[in-house]
């Protein structure tokens, strides 16, 4: 990631999710090199890839199951050798999306390996150097499940969300005298394919929103943007909540 015009480097986790593209693009037009981290989709790992260079900045697309421990080791030693100077905690899932009375603990495990236990091993890996080099920002994905508490049938998704949040609060307090800012974002209905994976009823759930709209994908990215870069420079330990008032 050696282009030196650049502001820096920022891993994102999840990069080829609606959200993980947006945020990704919004760090290349700000003129950082990009690490888009992906598991399922070559094919769009490739194509975002050829939309960050043409931004001229340099992009590297790494691929990980975030539920396979080995596969997460692999990616941490590879980070070990990177001066990240941002990391953008945005993969999430719900494995399981049925009543919690039927949840298995595999169910339960596997959706906190990628929206704790990975964050919190990557976080871990980068912060070193970051410290050392006295400059670093950290971004956690959250969600306003973890504000509201989620449904019935994806109650281990809010609390693993929750979990993550707690991440932001510790990590924070230690990176501040190393000037390692560690933010959440918490999204609230946005416009995505995440959605689709669990049908529900939009128009019903809109009415609760005081904005009566979905936001988009880039109303996060220009946040992550603003707290994961160069741009922040005196907000940390805070979660920044977008959800059109909820």
């Amino acid at each position: 990631m050696g282009n030196k015009g650049s502001k820096g480097t920022v891993l994102i986790t999840g990069a080829t999710g609606d959200i993980g593209r947006a945020i990704a693009t919004r760090f290349a037009g700000g003129g950082w090199n990009i690490i888009c981290h992906y598991f399922s989709s070559k094919e769009r790992a490739v194509a975002l890839k050829s939309i960050i260079e043409k931004y001229k900045v340099n992009c590297a697309l790494f691929r990980a199951n975030l539920l396979s421990e080995r596969q997460l080791s692999v990616f941490i030693s590879r980070l070990k050798k990177i001066n990240i100077d941002s990391l953008i905690n945005n993969a999430g899932t719900c494995v399981g999306h049925k009543h919690f009375d039927r949840l298995t603990v595999r169910d339960i495990t596997s959706t906190f390996m990628v929206n704790t236990f990975a964050p919190t091993l990557l976080a871990a890996a980068v912060f070193k150097r970051m410290k050392a080099r006295r400059f670093g920002r950290v971004v956690n994905i959250s969600s306003i499940a973890a504000k509201y508490g989620s449904s019935s049938h994806s109650i281990h998704y809010g609390t693993s969300k929750l979990a993550l949040e707690g991440l932001t609060k510790t990590l924070a307090r230690e990176g501040a005298k190393h000037n390692v800012l560690v933010n959440t974002i918490r999204p609230g209905v946005i416009n995505t394919k995440f959605h689709k994976k669990f049908p529900k009823d939009m128009k019903k759930r809109v009415k609760l929103i005081p904005l009566r709209k979905i936001g988009t994908p880039a109303d996060i990215a220009d946040m992550a943007y603003c707290l994961g870069s160069e741009k922040n420079n005196f907000i940390t330990n805070e979660i920044i909540t977008i959800s059109g008032g909820e």
